[in-house]
């Protein structure tokens, strides 16, 4: 793990949890395959994603380009938000969520085990920027695309507009060759017990479906810390004095 392969996080966010809510379909998938899924940014919700290396290059004698690697990049968005209400609406929908933890220390070592000889060049993790549009356009133009670390390409990948600051994201991408990736998707290795720091619940799951849905992760051979949200408790009374 090289400096260079770590942008915009400091030392003492390298192991800070991080969060991702998943449908528990796709949990149960993480645990069978033991693989995570990067996707083509073309893919994300935002249609602002990717657009530096979307864009139209001109040379010096004034003919244009497109920048050939701009669908070999990958990636996967987590945020440093314990929880929010809005993480719960957005990502589960249908009250089944599961919100998984990890550090970015884990996440950016699993990617490079799976990439052992080009990893310094391929493999990198950062924190979001939010910055208006204008700003954007301007760290764009002083971004260095064709760096030979690769850092270029990731850090393109590392500013959003302000409207998505709620986020807090932090991202894990992938710069690599398309034969290894299908339909779009990047899979990698990965230990789950490893990986995964605590499993939290939908707040609004039902208490026998978390209840099967524990039975059936402990079946499965794993012990994680696992809790279910509180978000939506109902709070205790409050008792006010009036004399």
């Amino acid at each position: 793990m090289r400096k260079s392969n770590i942008i915009n996080i400091n030392e003492s966010l390298l192991d800070a949890p991080i969060y991702r809510i998943m449908p528990v379909t796709r949990f149960f998938q993480l645990l069978d395959d033991k693989k995570l899924a990067l996707l083509k940014p073309k893919k994300w919700d935002d249609p602002f994603e990717n657009t530096l290396l979307n864009s139209i290059f001109l040379d010096c004698d004034g003919r244009e380009g497109t920048f050939a690697s701009k669908d070999s990049v990958y990636g996967q968005c987590w945020s440093l938000h314990n929880e929010t209400d809005a993480m719960w609406r957005i990502y589960s929908q249908n009250k089944d969520g599961i919100k998984i933890s990890t550090t970015p220390r884990k996440l950016l070592t699993a990617l490079e085990n799976c990439v052992p000889v080009y990893s310094s060049v391929m493999c990198f993790i950062g924190a979001v920027s939010y910055l208006t549009y204008n700003d954007i356009l301007d760290k764009f133009k002083s971004i260095h695309l064709m760096s030979t670390d690769g850092a270029g390409i990731a850090e393109s990948l590392l500013y959003k507009r302000l409207e998505f600051e709620h986020e807090k994201e932090i991202r894990l991408i992938y710069c690599g060759e398309d034969d290894k990736c299908l339909d779009d998707i990047f899979l990698f290795d990965v230990n789950p017990t490893n990986l995964i720091d605590s499993i939290v619940f939908d707040p609004r799951m039902d208490k026998n479906l978390k209840l099967s849905y524990r039975l059936g992760i402990n079946n499965k051979g794993y012990n994680f810390n696992e809790i279910q949200s509180t978000l939506y408790d109902t709070p205790e009374k409050i008792r006010i004095n009036i004399c």
